[in-house]
């Protein structure tokens, strides 16, 4: 009886498994401000609008506050622990991966989007 093929394809399902097992832990969903009130956890990441006049920052404690708008409109203020992006000001667009604390959402890592980064060049007028 031969058990090479046998062993082969055991070792092959235990790592498939594994490979799921290990997708679907770190897998986090997006979410709205809404679900992020019901949902329980620290790896959800919340996308939106980046109300500008909100930025705060307090160098003491390595905090950056501001405020964000989903895409049902709902706002939350969103406390990132950790050194703030140097490029803040110019970002449009948020995604704050974390979980809510009370009335705020506490992230532990931010994605930003600059939409200058993506812009094309002006076009050059030309002379007729």
């Amino acid at each position: 009886m031969r058990t090479g093929p046998t062993i082969t394809a055991i070792i092959t399902a235990a790592s498939l498994v594994g490979v799921l097992c290990a997708f679907m832990t770190n897998a986090s969903p997006y979410v709205t401000i809404r679900q992020a009130r019901t949902m329980e956890g620290n790896q959800l990441h919340l996308a939106g609008d980046l109300l500008k006049n909100s930025i705060s920052t307090d160098f003491k404690t390595h905090t950056l506050k501001f405020r964000l708008k989903d895409s049902e409109g709902q706002v939350v203020t969103v406390l990132h622990k950790g050194e703030p992006p140097e490029n803040m000001s110019e970002v449009t667009k948020v995604v704050a991966i974390g979980g809510m604390q009370g009335d705020q959402f506490v992230s532990n890592k931010l994605l930003l989007k600059c939409p200058s980064k993506y812009e094309a060049a002006s076009p050059v007028a030309r002379n007729p």
